[in-house]
């Protein structure tokens, strides 16, 4: 009978990680396999767009390509995360090894262990978006969640001087149903595509690269949707000590096996341990990774170009946000 390794589960864990999860890409990250423990902060750094001048040359003052240049280091801000969430998904070894030939159920069961874990990593990031940490919003009913809205939207973020690049949306299920009601997106020129999973995805429309569906998105506040670029939230991501390699180091006897597998693309790691019961002789694997976020007004100093990197929409106006130039557009 064929039989999995753990790095075969870890490979396959995080392969499907980044497919059900591909909105971690239109945020700012700080992946590493380096080790950490819970509550370390990372210094995490987010950038920032230089400044056009005229040749030096030209106007006279002898210094070239040189006038008015931006020092690279002001390019970017760095911003504290603290890694405040450690998360794990343990299975049984002796069930994932009985399926093993049996692809389909396989990728079924590896599927939902990479579900269950980003679910939890993402329901967190949006924990985030709250009206403390962003204080720009929009005030629009379901049904003026349209292309109005997102024109606005833009508006804000152009405005605020937010990066043109890499701006992202998320919605819940019914204002996304109403993007799609509007026949100005549905008509085709500015519709993108559909993913073909159960969640929506509007792609190219108005300034946003995507527009993504989540069906569990915050309720607080009235909140229905969440707008920014990559710059409005961070995520850092580290792994826990290895202790199976501290009690190698120590001469220990190892009560488990420990293996690392990392994202050659983003560097998101993922840590797996696989030990026995020593009373009933079964064995289990667990996935696991440390990592945190912070998220607009959060950013510490970096506060305030975080902040205007990102807008709320709300079904009603909250009552210490807002930037009173956008809040109430469109009505409630």
């Amino acid at each position: 009978m064929a039989t999995l390794n753990q790095t075969e589960v870890l490979t396959d864990v995080l392969d499907a990680f980044k497919t059900r999860y591909p909105v971690f890409s239109n945020i700012g990250t700080d992946f590493s396999s380096a080790e950490a423990r819970l509550g370390d902060t990372i210094r995490g750094r987010i950038a920032s767009v230089p400044s056009v001048t005229n040749y030096g040359g030209d106007s006279g003052s002898g210094e070239g390509y040189k006038t008015d240049a931006t020092s690279a280091n002001s390019l970017t801000a760095d911003v504290d995360i603290v890694l405040n969430k450690h998360k794990h998904v343990p299975i049984k070894v002796d069930y994932i090894d009985q399926i093993s030939t049996k692809r389909d159920l396989y990728n079924e069961v590896i599927g939902n262990v990479a579900y269950a874990l980003g679910n939890q990593v993402f329901s967190d990031m949006l924990a985030t978006l709250t009206q403390a940490n962003f204080t720009n919003e929009i005030v629009a009913s379901t049904a003026n969640s349209d292309f109005d809205m997102l024109t606005l939207g833009n508006k804000i973020l152009n405005a605020n001087g937010a990066n043109p690049q890499g701006r992202f949306g998320l919605v819940n299920s019914d204002v996304f149903r109403s993007l799609q009601g509007d026949s100005r997106i549905a008509s085709g020129d500015f519709y993108g595509k559909l993913q073909t999973n159960s969640y929506g995805t509007l792609e190219g429309l108005v300034g946003f690269e995507n527009i993504i569906e989540v069906p569990n998105l915050p309720t607080t506040g009235t909140l229905t949707g969440f707008f920014g670029d990559q710059s409005s939230i961070v995520m850092a991501t580290r792994l826990p000590t290895d202790m199976d390699a501290v009690a190698s180091r120590l001469g220990v006897p190892s009560i488990a096996k420990t293996e690392t597998v990392t994202d050659p693309d983003s560097g998101l790691s993922f840590l797996g341990i696989t030990y026995q019961d020593p009373h009933t002789f079964d064995l289990y694997t667990t996935v696991t990774l440390l990592y945190g976020f912070t998220a607009g007004a959060q950013g510490g100093a970096n506060n305030s170009s975080m902040d205007k990197a990102g807008f709320r929409v709300c079904t009603t106006a909250q009552s210490t946000g807002g930037d009173a130039g956008f809040s109430n557009a469109l009505g409630a």
